[in-house]
């Protein structure tokens, strides 16, 4: 087997296949760029060697669909994702929960930054919120 590629972009590609069921690999680099904000940029190389050793690995299948290749998720690929998504997951929630709750101690100490959260910033947020009060968390 080749070099692995970060395991970060493996579980994200994981996560939208789950999200978004068969998917070709230039839609999934274009949600990549979505999900990243552009913050983090992948090649295309990448992320076409990256799939091809998650498809080695049976973690996803390849389908040829109209003269695409389109991605989908295997069962040892869910399986990959919950094992390797709790630890950075976990990580992160911490991280912006604390983010969260200082730039809103900033707003109750100065009222005029209140409007300190970017408008994307409160959009991602408000899509956080309605994933956790849909699931009860």
């Amino acid at each position: 087997m080749g070099k692995r590629r970060t395991p970060f972009l493996r579980v994200l590609i994981l996560a939208i296949l789950i999200k978004e069921g068969s998917l070709h690999g230039y839609s999934l680099y274009k949600r990549i760029l979505y999900h990243t904000r552009l913050k983090w940029k992948p090649s295309i190389g990448t992320i076409y060697r990256t799939l091809n050793e998650m498809v080695k690995e049976e973690l996803i299948m390849r389908r040829a669909e109209n003269r695409r290749r389109n991605y989908t998720i295997t069962s040892k690929g869910i399986d990959y994702f919950i094992k390797n998504s709790k630890a950075p997951l976990t990580k992160m929630a911490g991280v912006l929960a604390t983010a969260l709750e200082a730039y809103l101690k900033i707003s109750s100490i100065n009222p005029d930054m209140s409007g300190l959260l970017s408008k994307d910033l409160k959009e991602r947020l408000k899509n956080l919120k309605k994933v956790l009060q849909k699931y009860d968390l």
